[in-house]
């Protein structure tokens, strides 16, 4: 690159391509989303052993079960808030440090928790450190990823934080219903009600061995510190705040990483697009900007309704229906595990074919998906399962549909993560991913009360018994919303683009 040719923070980038640093980075974010995929998912994954803890007495606790995911998702909207300002204000590596030590730290207490209140607050604080995350993960990967890849980044970050989620399945399943005490003074026993017959309370006993995976959850303790040390800023971040000087040497540093050498590169010869009048959160509903805001916040509202609230209610739907509850979370388990391919996949495509047109398929396919699961699980032929070749069958039947099933409904929510950070500028780009994220979530913490409630209503519930295939035929209202939106307010087509391209087309727009 020539000495005297002034340039774009992003076109040094996308001259790199994808390079060992280009990895490096892909690791450091990977990690944080892995960690913050389990400190969300174990909750949802350990719900039931967690309710027969808290409420032992309570065969049925309905919305008081679904209220245990909803906690945390009320902390990742006050998080994901104050972590978006934070992160544009004081830099992307030390709002992601902060938030790993966050929800490391406030994990940890929930292992020992003594009441529903107890373990709740903590859920709900823990959730500040979960919700500044994953914002600040897509926000990091938009400006260190070249751009004909972007697309394929930002939505394998979202795969990552899935792989936590398959993690959290995977020590719940191992963990919770272990029938041995696994640490003798944590891992208390338990007698809780089953049902009651006839008046009468049939019961059973347990060890609250769920614990244990909150122990696990405090792990992100040492990988913050270790970020802390090792993590280092984007140098679109330094051009942002003027700090060219800055900027340009953390470029050489991608450059040595990337090749080996470095350009003579000095602080007058970075470029920088034009900025937003403002940079407050008002900003975000301005002229320029309102529309990009109400395609996002929309679409990305409803993906969370879709994929929380089934997600913390899936296990239910398949005791309900006759499998034991360790092969229920297998089921929601297997969910996870397409979701992964699913975050995986539609970057791939969102950078082939488009950001509108990709969303607008996803939509119809989750549909589509909804159908098919709700006519086609199965329950046991002997109502434990699988211990005999039908049961064996029906198994790898409902995993097939739960593989469909997670991997439509996720790619419909992932489908709107690279418009998030390529609809504003540097200034205010992960205020904007997290506050659209924060509204999201009022969704993904409202879904599974209200799933709660519809399952007990008398509309999907017989004798105390929910008709989940039935109840799952919701969710097409809001998949079918969720089309609407994207073809009304998914305007600026912004694949390819770089970032730096994309925030000048932004400004100078009349």
């Amino acid at each position: 690159m020539s000495e005297k040719k002034k340039f774009f923070v992003s076109e040094v980038i996308d001259s790199l391509g994808v390079n060992k640093f280009t990895w490096i980075t892909f690791v450091f974010l990977g990690l944080a989303m892995i960690f913050d995929g389990y400190d969300f998912m174990i909750v949802n994954t350990t719900n039931t052993f967690v309710a027969r803890t808290f409420w032992p007495d309570n065969p049925t606790p309905g919305a008081l079960m679904g209220s245990l995911t909803t906690w945390s998702l009320i902390g990742m909207v006050v998080g994901g808030a104050l972590g978006g300002i934070l992160s544009d204000k004081f830099g992307r590596k030390k709002t992601l440090t902060l938030a790993v030590l966050f929800y490391g730290v406030f994990t940890l207490p929930q292992a020992f928790a003594s009441s529903y209140a107890m373990f709740a607050a903590f859920r709900f604080i823990a959730g500040f450190g979960v919700g500044s995350c994953i914002p600040v993960v897509t926000t990091t990967f938009s400006e260190t990823m070249p751009s004909k890849n972007r697309g394929v980044f930002v939505t394998f970050g979202m795969a990552f934080m899935v792989a936590g989620w398959v993690l959290a399945g995977i020590v719940g399943g191992a963990l919770q219903g272990n029938p041995s005490q696994l640490l003798p003074g944590l891992t208390e026993a338990v007698t809780y009600t089953t049902a009651i017959v006839d008046g009468v309370p049939q019961t059973a006993e347990m060890f609250a061995n769920w614990r244990v995976c909150y122990l696990i959850g405090a792990i992100p303790i040492l990988y913050g510190i270790f970020l802390g040390f090792f993590m280092k800023e984007t140098p679109a971040w330094y051009a942002s705040k003027g700090r060219l000087d800055d900027a340009a040497r953390r470029l050489k540093e991608i450059q040595i990483s990337a090749r080996g050498t470095a350009d003579e590169i000095d602080g007058s010869m970075i470029l920088t697009p034009p900025k937003p009048a403002r940079s407050t959160p008002d900003t975000l509903f301005s002229k320029k900007y309102i529309i990009a805001t109400c395609a996002i916040w929309a679409t990305y509202f409803i993906g969370q309704c879709c994929v929380y609230g089934m997600n913390s209610w899936l296990p239910t739907w398949f005791r309900g229906i006759g499998w034991d509850a360790s092969l229920a979370v297998k089921l929601q388990t297997w969910n996870n595990v397409a979701a992964i391919a699913s975050n995986i996949s539609v970057g791939f495509i969102s950078d082939r074919v488009g950001r509108k047109r990709n969303l607008a398929f996803s939509w119809l396919f989750a549909i589509v998906a909804i159908v098919l699961c709700s006519l086609f699980v199965i329950a046991p032929a002997t109502g434990v399962g699988p211990d005999s070749i039908a049961d064996g069958a029906g198994f790898a039947r409902n995993v097939a549909l739960m593989l469909l099933f997670g991997f439509a409904l996720n790619y419909a929510i992932t489908a709107v993560q690279p418009l998030m950070p390529e609809s504003y500028p540097t200034e205010i780009r992960n205020m904007g991913v997290s506050w659209c994220q924060a509204f999201a979530r009022f969704g993904g913490a409202a879904s599974p009360i209200i799933l709660g409630a519809l399952s007990t209503s008398p509309t999907f519930a017989r004798d105390g018994v929910t008709n989940w295939s039935s109840l799952v035929l919701v969710l097409i209202i809001p998949l079918a919303l969720g089309f609407i939106c994207t073809m009304l307010f998914v305007q600026r087509e912004t694949k390819g683009k770089s970032m730096d391209a994309i925030q000048t087309e932004i400004e100078t727009a009349a």
